[in-house]
């Protein structure tokens, strides 16, 4: 887990986001699995073939028909009705056959990456006590949800250098996109009226520039939770609640008040 942002003279608030510096569905399976209950993502490959029409060969008539593929992905997990357990886990063989159906829909010939999806939501359900001692909750189980964005200016070039191995902005034509951190509930808390268990929220930083941050349940989110390759902590600079701005450098403390953790889902 890195940390992006930087200090200016006399801000009025920083405010530190969880973000994965990834939308590849490859990472993000990889990284929580059957934590995994609710996903949206896609992806496309188009591939075109071309053929010389014989009787006008000598006049350099070719025709072109171009097959567009597309694989979108809207993943809600569901309870059996007997209340039994969960329906359609995505557990190991789930996972795997999903991805067969990736690699055979979406391998374009000129590809010399794995084919991947656009991750643009994802939610996680985790159990962690050391959530649970920062913040007034009173169980463990928690549902975090991350909502994709353009990378901002300042963390692009971190966002393209970590994903380079999955060739997502060279080979598969990706957008530098990120995955936001918009809120953290306890789970309980979904099914009763007594409280709605909101603990982390925020609406993104093109709709929301007063996000209402835990900064210990930040900082834990981003130690325990995230994968080492792609988490971080976004600091953002609050002015007069009215604009929110990245920082561009890192800041060497993030949480002065916490102990170190180790980096885990722990379900």
């Amino acid at each position: 887990m890195s940390q992006a942002g930087d200090t200016v003279d006399a801000p009025a608030r920083i405010v530190q986001i969880p973000s994965l510096l990834t939308n590849s569905y490859r990472a993000i399976i990889a990284a929580f699995g059957e934590n995994i209950i609710q996903l949206n993502a896609h992806g496309s490959v188009t591939t075109t073939n071309q053929s010389v029409i014989d009787e006008l060969a000598e006049y350099g008539i070719i025709r072109e028909q171009e097959t567009k593929h597309r694989l979108t992905i809207d993943y809600t997990q569901l309870q059996n009705p007997d209340g039994t357990g969960v329906s359609n886990p995505l557990e190991k063989s789930a996972r795997e056959s999903i991805l067969g159906h990736v690699n055979a829909i979406l391998d374009g010939e000129s590809h010399t990456v794995n084919p991947d999806l656009g991750v643009t939501s994802v939610t996680i359900r985790i159990t962690d006590d050391r959530l649970r001692e920062v913040t007034p909750a009173r169980t463990e189980e928690f549902d975090l949800y991350f909502e994709a964005a353009p990378a901002e200016e300042g963390i692009r070039e971190q966002t393209r250098r970590v994903n380079a191995d999955r060739g997502l902005y060279t080979d598969l034509g990706f957008n530098v996109t990120n995955l936001n951190l918009h809120s953290v509930i306890e789970t309980a808390t979904k099914y009763t009226e007594q409280s709605d268990g909101r603990y982390l929220s925020w609406n993104g930083p093109e709709k929301d520039t007063r996000p209402r941050v835990n900064q210990q349940l930040a900082v834990r989110i981003n130690d325990r939770l995230l994968p080492d390759q792609y988490g971080t902590l976004k600091q953002y600079h609050v002015v007069d609640d009215e604009v929110l701005e990245l920082a561009t450098s890192d800041i060497e403390e993030s949480d002065t008040n916490d102990q170190p953790a180790e980096s885990e889902v722990e379900s």
